[in-house]
């Protein structure tokens, strides 16, 4: 199915290439332009140059983590939508994830379901 949108675009920051390929494969699955950032200074760069509806971020990244990455947009981007995405489900994790509110968080694995269900929301 794909999900209709204006010119709403996708931001996949994850430092692991692999997975950030497959995060934009299944965005793009969905007809939503997506690029891609290898960790959070990269996606400050292509947050100041595009205009997107959804980051989704890896929380744990060299230089800037994803929980970083957060508190930037928060402060400077109020009405962008974060998803916080981690292999680490542990109760650090859950505890950052309540402390510090992303709008979405999606533990790994996840499948294109979730993903769809979660781009739903951006339109």
């Amino acid at each position: 199915m794909k999900i209709k949108t204006k010119t709403r675009r996708v931001l996949v920051v994850d430092d692991n290439e692999p997975m950030a390929r497959c995060l934009a494969e299944m965005v793009d699955i969905f007809g939503i332009p997506c690029d891609t950032a290898r960790d959070g200074e990269e996606a400050i760069e292509c947050i100041k140059k595009d205009n997107y509806a959804l980051i989704i971020a890896d929380s744990n990244m060299p230089r800037i983590s994803g929980f970083t990455l957060l508190k930037y947009i928060r402060k400077y981007y109020p009405n962008l939508k974060v998803a916080i995405i981690s292999t680490r489900n542990s109760e650090l994790t859950q505890g950052m994830v309540v402390r510090d509110m992303p709008d979405y968080y999606l533990p790994k694995p996840f499948k294109t379901s979730d993903i769809e269900e979660l781009l739903a929301h951006i339109q």
